[in-house]
């Protein structure tokens, strides 16, 4: 269900109605559930006695389209124990980072496009949606943070794309700058401190906290003498024109 909903069977692809996708989709992520929350679920908009139906037509559909892929109980539902999903895969990875554990390699490339089921616009599923991005911008900062512990700066940096999957959470901005002013690249992190700065006014009309301005306030106060534009000559106080002969 990461970038793209696909059931496989023996490593071969296996063709499924939307009707049936929506229903194994709920069981992955909600696990074992009674036929009446399911029902109320995926058809919130009908009957009771309507939605049951359509559950009941779908449950079939699975059962003659695809043996083996549901528990044979028919309350509560769930997926055959044998069933591999690759959210569970991905958040067990997470968790084990989170807790503490160092990340396996290319686990933050993994993050960036782990997108659940981008183009579902289904309202039951926004709070699984929103769950996992949150993991995912944790686990990304909690990646970047031990990159950059460790002097890795590059792998910091690409970790720390946290700040581009929600440009407004600001412990992602802050831990680009941190990356930024470590490398001592004090250009991009001040590029990246007002880019922030505009936006959160913007969209929110507030100021950035004190974990951001403490900082990038050291690029800020930068002294007069260092300043890019010259002192007038003394004794000179005509203005230039162009001239048109």
């Amino acid at each position: 269900m990461l970038g793209c909903w696909d059931l496989e069977r023996e490593h071969q692809h296996v063709t499924v109605a939307f009707r049936q996708q929506r229903l194994i989709t709920a069981l992955a992520l909600r696990g074992d559930r009674r036929r009446s929350y399911i029902a109320g679920l995926l058809w919130p908009d009908r009957s009771d006695a309507q939605a049951s139906g359509s559950l009941r037509a779908c449950l079939w559909n699975i059962a003659h389209q695809l043996p083996g892929l549901l528990e044979p109980a028919s309350d509560p539902l769930a997926l055959a124990s044998g069933i591999s999903v690759d959210v569970e895969h991905l958040t067990g990875r997470m968790d084990l980072v989170n807790e503490g554990a160092s990340g396996p390699a290319g686990l933050a490339t993994q993050l960036r496009g782990a997108d659940l089921l981008p183009g579902w616009h289904e309202d039951w599923l926004w709070p699984d949606q929103e769950r996992l991005n949150r993991l995912r911008m944790s686990t990304l900062e909690t990646l970047a943070g031990d990159f950059l512990a460790t002097g890795e700066l590059e792998a910091a940096l690409d970790a720390a794309a946290a700040a581009e999957m929600d440009p407004l959470r600001e412990s992602a901005q802050r831990m680009l700058l941190r990356i930024h002013l470590a490398a001592g690249n004090n250009g991009s992190a001040m590029r990246s401190y007002r880019s922030y700065l505009a936006m959160l006014l913007h969209e929110c009309g507030v100021r950035p906290s004190s974990g951001i301005t403490d900082l990038i306030r050291p690029l800020l106060q930068v002294p007069q003498e260092h300043s890019l534009v010259p002192d007038p000559a003394p004794g000179f106080g005509a203005s230039l024109r162009p001239s048109f002969e």
